[in-house]
């Protein structure tokens, strides 16, 4: 009986690690970011969304095309810089131009004990798994082999969102570990992708982007009350929902409720078991989000 037992704890373990080696969640689907900017000489902390533009053709690959900003503190505060990235699914892996040169970026291959060599560096990898919006990802901590200021630089990257700093820069304030004040840092604080929230703190649910130029109208064409709700909620709409999906998150971020295949002009939702709190709402028509909004359930 013993034996039976230990087997099929082996084949359950086994089973999992090889759903969790065999599923890969792709970085680049329509993705945004929302940036947290600090820095310890005083000046204010920032935020700020990083979105898809164009696809651009460059040589043999088309590579998405992404604009950001410096912070206002920043030296170079009014410049914007370009970069194009792309995702090869099959590899899992993502590149970056830089100087012309098509540069790895992510290889979400790393196993635990991989080495890889990046920024002047010998990284070694020690993976795990974390709980996003959606399932399971991996998680991929990278510590150099030599040590600055006695410490070893990290880097920390999340499958489909890139890294836990700026999702184009994976080093960015690598070397803060040499400075007594902390220097200046960048943090992901949250991750999109086709408009739904991915990572990050639940607060973010109120930056969705929309994506399109007609979300706009979308939206302002539904209202959602009463607001806050004892036990009824009712989201309607001047124009008839054609296929709508509903997702419910709490306010830790986890989906708690989704309704799926939903027309007409009015949509109902009970609070049947939903405790007093704060959720958000997100609401699909054909794949695109038309609808985002916070609601109390009192």
């Amino acid at each position: 009986m013993k034996t039976l037992l230990c087997f099929a704890v082996f084949f359950l373990l086994t089973s999992v690690e090889s759903a969790f080696s065999q599923e890969y969640h792709p970085m680049l689907r329509n993705s945004t970011w929302l940036l947290y900017d600090w820095t310890s000489h005083g000046s204010p902390s920032e935020e700020r969304m990083i979105e898809q533009a164009e696809d651009i053709i460059i040589g043999s690959y088309t590579y998405k095309k992404y604009i950001d900003q410096f912070p206002s503190y920043d030296n170079y505060s009014n410049l914007l810089h370009t970069v194009y990235l792309r995702e090869d699914v099959a590899e899992r892996k993502v590149y970056k131009i830089v100087d012309s040169v098509d540069l790895l970026l992510y290889d979400f291959n790393l196993e635990n004990g991989s080495t890889i060599y990046q920024y002047g560096n010998t990284f070694t990898a020690a993976v795990d798994y974390i709980f996003v919006n959606g399932g399971t990802r991996k998680r991929i901590t990278l510590k150099s082999t030599e040590e600055y200021c006695g410490e070893r630089l990290t880097q920390v990257w999340i499958e489909g969102v890139g890294s836990d700093k700026h999702p184009f820069y994976p080093d960015y304030s690598m070397y803060n570990v040499c400075s007594a004040s902390g220097g200046t840092m960048v943090f992901t604080k949250c991750s999109f992708q086709n408009g739904e929230h991915i990572f990050g703190n639940p607060d973010c649910l109120s930056f969705i982007p929309l994506g399109v130029e007609e979300s706009d109208t979308v939206s302002d064409n539904i209202s959602v009350s009463p607001n806050p709700f004892v036990s009824e909620l009712s989201i309607e709409s001047a124009i008839a929902f054609d296929n709508v999906s509903l997702k419910l998150y709490n306010a830790v971020g986890q989906l708690v409720r989704e309704i799926n295949n939903i027309s007409g002009q009015r949509i109902t939702l009970n609070r049947e078991n939903l405790n007093s709190g704060l959720y958000f709402i997100q609401l699909f028509e054909k794949g695109k989000l038309v609808k985002s909004s916070k609601v109390l359930v009192d």
